[in-house]
C-alpha cells in the first residue's frame, strides 16, 4: 500500500468535521456513482482483511496533532498544564523527531472560524412554516483553513487515477452535511506521496478500533461516533449503531521497532443495511527514534 498526502483548499463553509471515517464513507459513495455498485462491492469484499483505502482526518496544512500521551511522557512542564493543553499541533518534522517542546496552539497555526447560522423550521409536508410561524434555530458552520488529508491506497485493486477522480468528485459535490446548499466544497491543491518511518511508537490519524492490537502500551482518548448514512439511504433509516473509538492522536508503543502502515479493523453489523462497512482502521505514523 502507498501513502499519499492531499492538500485541499476549502472554498465554502463546512457543516461536518473532517474526520477520516466520514470521509471514507463519502469515498465509497463516490466509487458507486462513478464506477458502479459492482466496483464498490468488489473493493469492500475483503475490506475486513485488507482495506483498499484508509483515510485520515483533516489537519492544519504542514502540521500533525500532538500525540495523546501523558504530559510527563511528552516532557512537558507539569507546572504549565493549562498552557500545555492548548499546544495541540506539531510541524511534520518536529513530530517525526518527537520534538514536543515545539508544539503550537490553534492560534499560532491559524484557527478555523466557527460561524453560527440562523435558520427557520419548515414543515416539509406543506413546505412552509407550521401554525407556530417563525421558529428560528441556529446551526454551526466552520470556515476551514488549508488542510492536509492522508490516504493509504492499495493500488493493486484501487488505482491512483481512480482515487483522484473520486476525490475531485467529492471536492465538487461537497463533503458532509448541507452539500445541497453549497457546503463542504474544496479544491485539491496537490497530491503527493508521503514517507512513513520505522519506529516503536505510532500515532493514529483518525478514530480507530483498538480491539486485537497487541501493543506494549496504548494511550488514547475515547471518541463515540453516532453515524448516519447519506445520499439515497438518508431517506429511510439512516442511523447507525454508536461506535466506540480511540480518538485521533492515539499512540501505540511496541517492544521492537517496525514499519506499520495502518492498524485497527473494519466495522460491520451497525445498520439495518447488511452491506454497510465503517472504517475502523487508521493510518499510523511512526515517531521518535527506533531505539526509544
Amino acid at each position: 500500500m502507498k501513502l499519499y498526502k492531499a492538500v485541499i483548499n476549502p472554498i465554502s463553509n463546512f457543516s461536518t468535521p473532517l474526520k477520516g471515517d466520514t470521509f471514507f464513507g463519502q469515498m465509497c459513495w463516490g466509487v458507486k456513482y462513478i464506477y458502479g455498485e459492482n466496483k464498490l462491492k468488489t473493493l469492500l469484499q475483503n475490506y475486513d482483511k485488507k482495506p483498499f483505502l484508509v483515510v485520515s482526518d483533516g489537519f492544519v496544512s504542514g502540521y500533525l496533532p500532538k500525540p495523546k500521551m501523558p504530559s510527563i511522557l511528552l516532557g512537558e512542564n507539569p507546572d504549565e498544564k493549562k498552557q500545555n493543553r492548548k499546544k495541540v499541533w506539531l510541524s511534520v518534522d518536529d513530530f517525526f523527531v518527537a520534538n514536543f517542546s515545539k508544539a503550537k496552539t490553534n492560534k499560532e497555526v491559524g484557527e478555523d472560524k466557527e460561524i453560527f447560522v440562523v435558520r427557520n423550521s419548515i414543515n416539509y409536508k406543506i413546505f412552509t412554516t407550521d401554525e407556530s410561524g417563525f421558529a428560528p434555530y441556529s446551526e454551526s458552520e466552520v470556515l476551514l483553513t488549508k488542510k492536509d488529508i492522508y490516504f493509504l491506497i492499495n493500488e493493486e485493486i484501487f488505482s491512483l487515477e481512480e482515487f483522484k477522480k473520486i476525490l475531485n468528485f467529492i471536492a465538487i459535490s461537497g463533503y458532509g452535511k448541507d452539500t445541497t446548499i453549497g457546503k463542504g466544497r474544496f479544491e485539491v491543491e496537490k497530491i503527493e506521496e508521503f514517507q512513513n518511518k520505522k519506529a516503536k511508537k505510532f500515532m493514529s490519524l483518525s478514530p480507530i478500533r483498538i480491539e486485537g492490537i497487541e501493543a506494549k502500551n496504548i494511550y488514547y482518548d475515547v471518541f463515540i461516533r453516532f453515524g448516519k448514512l447519506g445520499y439515497e439511504r438518508a431517506n429511510t433509516n439512516p442511523f447507525k449503531k454508536p461506535i466506540v473509538f480511540a480518538d485521533t492522536g492515539s499512540v501505540f508503543e511496541f517492544e521492537e521497532a517496525k514499519k506499520i502502515d495502518y492498524l485497527g479493523k473494519a466495522i460491520k453489523n451497525i445498520s439495518t443495511y447488511e452491506d454497510v462497512v465503517h472504517q475502523g482502521y487508521s493510518i499510523v505514523l511512526g515517531f521518535g527514534g527506533s531505539d526509544e
